[in-house]
């Protein structure tokens, strides 16, 4: 899941492989939805849309990508198994450096406030990302 160059180069090669209209116009509705699919969005929610309506829309789209999210998850992390691993170890290092400065029970209760304010922050960053992220068709 690893996202490609992002350099010069990277981006020159992006545009030319964007498509025109005229070369949209001459597909068939079914491979624009699966060029929409491929894109994230779910092409049975497109009903009732006319083909020149669809291929504007995908147009757009096309010349707009949407920006690959480096970290989708909390602690700078991109998979599950790797958001669990960082979790530990933090907490650990939490628990390990307090326990110098407080007893036992105090030290979990602030590791514990520590992880629920994390959780908070974490919350209103995936909905910024996500009102962010929104496309309309």
């Amino acid at each position: 899941l690893a996202p490609g160059p992002k350099g010069p180069l990277a981006m020159a090669m992006a545009e030319a492989r964007r498509p025109t209209k005229e070369e949209l116009r001459a597909k068939s509705i079914s491979e624009l939805k699966e060029i929409l699919r491929k894109d994230g969005f779910d092409p049975s929610a497109l009903v009732g849309i006319e083909k020149a309506e669809l291929v504007d829309k995908t147009y757009i789209l096309c010349q707009n990508p949407v920006q690959q999210d480096d970290y989708p998850l909390p602690l700078y992390s991109n998979c599950y198994p790797q958001l669990v691993l960082r979790a530990l170890l933090l907490a650990g290092l939490l628990l390990f450096a307090g326990s110098y400065a407080v007893e036992l029970r105090h030290n979990v209760l602030l590791v514990c406030l520590f992880f629920a304010g994390l959780v908070v922050r974490n919350v209103f960053v995936r909905r910024r990302k996500a009102h962010k992220r929104r496309k309309r068709l």
